[in-house]
């Protein structure tokens, strides 16, 4: 039986807060917090943590310019994302054209889109993305302002205040 495997390393971004990077087969697959819990996206897969960050210097590089404000250009077929259906994967492409800075309700986001009809739809995708900051889920903000975020509210509110 083959095993699947999520290597997992962890970097510092923002000052103080840990990145877990976790790359599958050799692309990347989950971007969170600390605090965030990796089984809720794959749950079937053995964890490895790495200490080496040479598999991951791509994905560092990302972080590095995502945390400088810095233009990225995430190509989704680096991404392995087994859990997300196609459809799902278009709305988080539509996400990744956000700036740094530019954030939306869930309502006009699907607007903007074409899909006015999709709001929840697309809120449950931003629930079900597994790499945060790259694809920027932060950036989409309940009408009430109500702050829903896989990692808490102090980091969404962090971010938002800092225009990531």
């Amino acid at each position: 039986m083959v095993e699947n495997i999520l290597k997992i390393f962890k970097i510092t971004m923002f000052e103080n807060k840990i990145v877990k990077i976790g790359i599958i087969n050799d692309k990347l697959s989950y971007i969170g917090f600390e605090q965030d819990n990796i089984h809720d996206f794959y749950n079937k897969y053995t964890i490895r943590n790495v200490i080496k960050d040479d598999e991951f210097i791509k994905y560092i590089n990302f972080l590095r310019k995502f945390e400088n404000k810095e233009k990225i250009e995430l190509d989704f077929q680096d991404l392995f994302l087994p859990n997300l259906t196609q459809k799902q994967i278009e709305i988080l492409k539509e996400l990744c054209k956000l700036d740094y800075g530019q954030y939306k309700t869930y309502s006009d986001f699907a607007k903007d889109i074409k899909k006015s009809d999709h709001t929840r739809f697309i809120a449950s995708c931003m629930g079900k993305n597994p790499i945060l900051l790259l694809i920027p889920c932060h950036r989409l903000i309940s009408k009430n302002l109500d702050i829903k975020y896989r990692s808490g509210r102090e980091i969404k509110s962090f971010l938002i205040k800092n225009n990531y």
